[in-house]
């Protein structure tokens, strides 16, 4: 029962996190009341202790906060082409630099030739694409900096799900019902479930 209480306050706070409005207003210092609560949680699973605590709930409050995300999930749920930014410089050096040329080239078979133009094809044409890698990318970050806090291994790469996890938002958004934000808040919701399953799963 702890573990499903978890799971449903990990999502809840991380969507009060991406700024859940009551009555028109955010919640009060929105962006910290997770990083408080995920720590708590990892102490309650684990063993307790302050300084863990502590420890903990600055990095997973870094974790989030010391790079955005918005761009890549825009790109992913909305279709949008990627702008000029700076949501990630150690994300956007991979996700900017990926490309493939083929030179042009003619082919002889036989009496015949054949001429293949010059293709050059780059992630930054393909957004939903784009988006995912890149906000894979990001939730691996996330995911590295607060599993070193917890000093545990396999949770540092859980965050490359957070792609597919948030490209499935935009799916209950278009399938189920929609949230007006091409899935964004959908996503949100998910992710922070996510996180708690990962948690209890782990821990």
């Amino acid at each position: 029962m702890s573990n499903v209480l978890i799971c449903l306050l990990s999502s809840l706070l991380w969507r009060v996190r991406g700024g859940l409005k009551i009555k028109g207003h955010k919640i009060p210092l929105n962006k910290i009341w997770f990083a408080l609560f995920y720590a708590g949680a990892f102490c309650y699973l684990t063993s307790f202790s302050l300084n863990v605590w502590a420890v903990v709930s600055i990095a997973t409050l870094v974790a989030y906060q010391e790079y955005g995300w918005g761009e890549y999930v825009g790109c992913l749920l909305c279709g949008s082409k990627p702008s000029e930014r700076s949501d990630c410089d150690l994300v956007d050096d991979i996700v900017d630099s990926i490309k493939v040329t083929i030179n042009s080239r003619d082919i002889k078979i036989w009496k015949w030739t054949i001429h293949i133009p010059k293709i050059e094809w780059k992630l930054t044409d393909f957004p939903v694409l784009f988006g995912w890698l890149g906000l894979s990318l990001r939730g691996g970050i996330m995911s590295f900096t607060i599993g070193l806090a917890m000093q545990n291994i396999p949770y540092m790469f859980t965050g490359l799900a957070m792609g597919t996890v948030y490209w499935l938002g935009g799916l209950v958004c278009k399938y189920i019902i929609d949230d007006g934000k091409c899935g964004w808040r959908w996503a949100e919701w998910l992710y922070g479930l996510y996180m708690g399953i990962v948690l209890c799963v782990i821990f």
